[in-house]
């Protein structure tokens, strides 16, 4: 195939949402191809309008006042402010941005006030509760220091309050104006919590469990004074979920209710209600994830019913009984959702119609058989996925990770192109407890490869010989399983997609920054295992390659190094493989993310043009190679 990809709707994105103190309004940023604008939410409708904003800075028209590094705050009275981090000409931060207050006006965004922040790579805003509406700018500087600053849109002031050591990141208001408690990373510490007090200046550690465990803030009750705190602490928990810890109103420590953290499901905390006697949880169940409510006050979960998809914070529980979260589903791009208080018939959720929906294909979640049992698996194709033409089995990143019940973009032009997609979520996925979970821990390229061989074998053999065998695809993680699938069982494939991939858990360790190399090397064995055996490094294993192969990476790759994917293309070259013909190499100029989620329509239609048209190769003969 050669002719021209199906004609589909710009693939729509939103992103960013926040919410008002006092919850009337949310603001998010919706992004199609290179246009970026603001949408604003208001939520004191039975079903809550949207208005789309836009507008340039003063004097300058062709600078809007949104990009996508933004990041947007309504206020109480329906201003907004928005931060932005300058891009250099590399595309990556500048290290230096401004902070931006508009006002919306019939035609769209007018810009009221701007202020330079001298130095930020990236920055976040939080407005208190309570009529005064401090707000506060948190800049991080660099990997070493955080400032507050303290704004007032009404003065036209930016004050800077105080620089803290390390990396500040999401928290709350404990009270009208004066303390924040935030998120911390610094050297030596993975994530605390600690208390800022804007008044005096000053800070102090809040929320630490330990030097070796990630220790978050995540909701608070201004009315009550309850708190809720995650770690990363070992409890009843499931492996690789936070557990969730409750300090009551009353005082005392921290306590983790055992009802609330006992669970098959990966549970998140969320928002408090108005009392602050609820809190409200995501559980991710599988793919899909649904909402529960925990009453604190007589230790019992509720579940909120809705339709399957996924969910993600920030949430607001409103005065008036309703919670509005973001909200997606494979045939639904990101949209808000709004959960009604239980009347006669319990929970309702509904998602907003946010355009475009009945373009987009549906999935369903199926069941497979694997080596050591089922494995769940999202599938676009209908009834009879198998016997599509062109069939793509998609392997997600991590190693801990899993494709979720969510809008993929690069599935939604597969699936119109006419190609079925079989996302697994083979061992080593969250979301199925720890038995599923475990063996993939320190043994990558092991379980997981099993499962993906497995199923492979299983859907060639149910195709038979007149139809192309499945084209093999990942990104990063994924993107490495593919690859040792690819060159262990050659026979399998028509194709491979490798976007973003390392080439082995030791050269991933020898190239990438601290924080990778600090992952690699809690969940893999470097001296054994998938660290020294040769049978887990593409390097050493590619000359096996008989399908054709795309390579995607981008340069400013902040978490696989580009080096991986030029290594493996030297390596090809020199057991005399073809570029353009045994292989294509694509270097873009975008991140680890917009690679792996193809975000780029060149990258994409790339990507779905060699799904549809990749052949098996003849044996290669590799005295002539």
């Amino acid at each position: 195939m050669t002719g021209a990809l199906p004609d589909l709707p710009p693939v729509p994105s939103r992103f960013g949402f926040a919410f008002s103190a006092d919850g009337r309004w949310a603001a998010c940023l919706r992004s199609v191809q290179d246009s970026v604008v603001l949408e604003r939410w208001d939520l004191t409708w039975p079903q809550p309008s949207l208005r789309t904003l836009d507008g340039a800075l003063p004097g300058e028209p062709e600078d809007r006042i949104i990009d996508r590094r933004s990041g947007a705050l309504p206020l109480n009275d329906g201003r907004v402010l928005v931060v932005r981090p300058a891009a250099g000409e590399d595309g990556g931060p500048a290290g230096h941005g401004t902070l931006v207050a508009a006002e919306p006006t019939p035609t769209g965004l007018k810009a009221a006030r701007s202020w330079p922040v001298p130095e930020m790579l990236a920055g976040f805003l939080l407005a208190a509760p309570g009529q005064a509406q401090t707000v506060v700018l948190v800049a991080v500087e660099n990997e070493r220091h955080s400032r507050i600053w303290r704004v007032s849109p009404s003065s036209a002031t930016l004050e800077p309050v105080v620089r803290i050591p390390g990396v500040l990141s999401g928290g709350v208001w404990v009270d009208e104006g004066r303390t924040l408690a935030l998120d911390h990373d610094e050297a030596g510490h993975r994530t605390d919590g600690i208390l800022v007090d804007l008044r005096e200046r000053s800070w102090q550690r809040f929320w630490s469990v330990s030097d070796t465990t990630s220790d978050r803030i995540a909701a608070y009750s201004p009315r009550s004074g309850a708190l809720a705190v995650t770690t990363t602490s070992p409890g009843v928990q499931q492996r690789g979920a936070p557990q969730i810890g409750l300090r009551l109103p009353g005082g005392g420590p921290v306590r983790f209710p055992e009802n609330l953290n006992r669970s098959a499901a990966h549970r998140t905390p969320l928002a408090f209600d108005a009392s602050g006697e609820r809190l409200l949880v995501r559980e991710i169940a599988g793919a899909a994830a649904r909402l529960a409510v925990y009453a604190t006050g007589e230790d019992r979960i509720t579940r909120v019913p809705g339709p399957e998809g996924m969910l993600w914070p920030p949430a607001l529980w409103g005065g008036d009984g309703r919670i509005h979260v973001r909200f997606a589903a494979p045939h639904q791009p990101p949209t808000l959702a709004t959960v009604r208080p239980p009347a006669r018939t319990g929970w309702d959720l509904a998602a907003h119609p946010s355009g475009g929906a009945s373009a987009w294909r549906r999935a369903e979640l199926v069941e497979l058989a694997g080596p050591a049992g089922p494995i769940e698996a999202i599938v676009y194709g209908g009834a009879g996925w198998r016997a599509r033409p062109r069939l793509v089995l998609a392997l997600h990143g991590g190693p801990l990770s899993a494709w979720r019940y969510e809008f993929e973009p690069l599935f939604q032009y597969l699936a119109a192109a006419g190609a079925s997609v079989v996302a697994p979520n083979y061992r080593g996925s969250t979301g199925y407890g720890d038995a599923h979970l475990r063996p993939v821990i320190g043994d990558w390229g092991g379980p997981d490869l099993d499962d993906v061989v497995h199923i492979a074998d299983a859907i060639t053999q149910s195709r038979g010989t007149a139809l192309p065998r499945p084209v093999v695809l990942g990104g990063s993680y994924g993107a490495f399983l593919a690859l040792l699938a690819a060159c262990h069982r050659p026979d399998l494939w028509s194709g491979c997609v490798a976007l973003a991939p390392f080439t082995s858990a030791a050269g991933l360790h020898r190239t990438a920054n601290g924080a990778v190399r600090d992952r690699v090397s809690r969940l893999s064995r470097l001296d054994a295992r998938d660290g020294q055996d040769p049978r887990r490094d593409a390097l050493r294993v590619c000359d096996a390659l008989a399908a054709p192969l795309l390579v995607a990476h981008g340069v400013r790759d902040e978490a696989v190094p580009v080096e991986q994917s030029r290594a493996l293309r030297r390596r090809l070259l020199e057991l005399g493989r073809t570029e353009g013909v045994d292989f294509d190499y694509l270097e873009t100029a975008g991140d680890h993310h917009e690679v792996v989620q193809a975000w780029s329509p060149v990258l994409r239609k790339a990507v779905v043009r060699f799904c549809l048209t990749a052949g098996r190769a003849l044996a290669l003969d590799k005295e002539g190679r």
